[in-house]
C-alpha cells in the first residue's frame, strides 16, 4: 500500500472519473449522429388536384443540396431514398454570383417515425409558386395496406361515406383510413357498395355511389374535392399495388 502522502486524493479520483465518463459519452454520440445521418427514407409524392404535366419541383435533402422529384397526379410517384429528415421542404434553387445559394420554399411538412412515407402535394393554384399544402401519410404496409382505403378530403364541406357496412365522416383537410369487408361475393372476389354524401347546409346531399371491387393486394387513395373550373364536387381515385410475396 502507497503511504498515504501518495495515495491519490478522492478529488483527483472523482475528475479522472469524469474524464472518461465525458469520452465514453461523447464518444457515443458521434456513434449515434454518425447512425441517424446514414439513415434513410422512401419518400412518395402524389399531387392534387390534377394538373396536365405537372412540373417537378426540388426535396431539400441537407445543405445547400436539393433532389428534383416529380409530383404526379394520376398515380404516386417512384420511391426516392433519401436521408432521414425532421421535416420535408419542397421548392426551388437558385445560385448567382451576389447571393450565392438561395432556395425558395413553396411547402413543407414534419416527417413521422416510418422508413416508407407519401407525402400528398394539394394545389392551391396552378402552379407550385401559388402556394402548397402538404401532408404526409405513413406509407408502410403497417401503417397502409392491402385491401385499405385512404380517405381525403381537399374540399370544402363536409363528407360523409359508408363502404359496405362502414359509415365515417370526414371534415376538409382531414383524412380517414379503412379496410372495409365485403358486403357480397362472386366466385373468390369480394365487393362493397360505397356511397357519399356532402353536407349541405344541415342536410347530408349523396353525390356518388358505386360497386367496388375489393383487393387486398392494392391500397387506394380515394381524393374528395372541387373542381378547380367547374367548382363541382368530384372524387378521384388512385390505387398502388404492393409487390408479390
Amino acid at each position: 500500500m502507497l503511504p498515504a502522502n501518495q495515495r491519490p486524493s478522492s478529488s483527483m479520483i472523482r475528475t479522472t472519473t469524469y474524464k472518461m465518463l465525458l469520452k465514453l459519452f461523447c464518444g457515443l454520440f458521434v456513434c449515434t449522429a454518425a447512425l441517424a445521418q446514414d439513415e434513410t427514407v422512401n419518400l412518395y409524392f402524389i399531387s392534387f388536384p390534377k394538373v396536365d404535366d405537372p412540373e417537378p419541383l426540388e426535396l431539400l435533402i441537407g445543405e445547400e443540396e436539393t433532389m428534383e422529384v416529380d409530383l404526379p397526379t394520376n398515380h404516386v410517384s417512384k420511391a426516392y431514398s433519401v436521408p432521414a429528415l425532421s421535416k420535408w421542404v419542397l421548392g426551388k434553387s437558385s445560385m448567382s454570383d451576389a447571393n450565392g445559394f438561395t432556395f425558395k420554399t413553396f411547402g413543407q411538412v414534419t416527417s413521422i417515425n416510418s422508413k416508407s412515407q407519401l407525402v400528398l402535394v394539394l394545389r392551391s393554384g396552378k402552379g407550385g409558386a401559388e402556394g402548397l399544402e402538404l401532408k404526409i401519410l405513413d406509407y408502410s404496409e403497417d401503417g397502409f395496406g392491402g385491401g385499405e382505403y385512404l380517405f381525403m378530403n381537399a374540399a370544402k364541406v363536409d363528407i360523409a361515406g359508408v363502404v359496405g357496412e362502414e359509415k365515417f365522416a370526414i371534415k376538409p383537410g382531414n383524412n380517414f383510413l379503412l379496410a372495409p369487408k365485403a358486403t357480397k361475393t362472386r366466385g373468390n372476389r369480394g365487393y362493397s357498395y360505397a356511397r357519399f354524401y356532402f353536407r349541405n347546409k344541415d342536410e347530408a346531399q349523396g353525390f356518388f355511389s358505386a360497386t367496388w371491387r375489393l383487393n387486398d393486394r392494392s391500397r387506394s387513395l380515394v381524393f374528395f374535392y372541387h373542381d378547380p373550373n367547374t367548382k363541382q364536387l368530384r372524387l378521384h381515385i388512385t390505387r398502388s399495388f404492393l409487390s408479390a410475396e
